[in-house]
């Protein structure tokens, strides 16, 4: 993930940046959950099936059929952002 898009995510509500636990890059968690990481030119965010199957836009790859992770090309900067606000929403603890 390119530093002007960890430095904008950087800014959203109550995140924290922390290496990801699956690339060792830094990522993007809430409330103790990794929520955005990036493979390459791909940046993953993890949304909830829910909301997935809702989502009716081609530049989100769903990861696998029962996964909780889209892929996005990281050139969609507004595009991961987006949907980087509703991962923060769908993933904050609610106790």
């Amino acid at each position: 993930m390119n530093e002007e898009l960890l430095a904008e995510l950087r800014r959203l509500p109550d995140v924290e940046v922390e290496r990801s636990q699956w690339t060792g890059e830094p990522a993007i968690w809430i409330d103790g959950r990794e929520i955005v990481h990036a493979h390459g030119d791909w940046v993953e965010i993890r949304l909830t099936g829910k909301l997935i199957n809702r989502l009716d836009d081609e530049r989100a790859l769903r990861r696998a059929r029962a996964s909780d992770w889209v892929m996005v090309d990281k050139a969609e900067h507004a595009f991961v952002l987006e949907l980087t606000r509703q991962a923060l929403e769908a993933n904050r603890r609610t106790d």
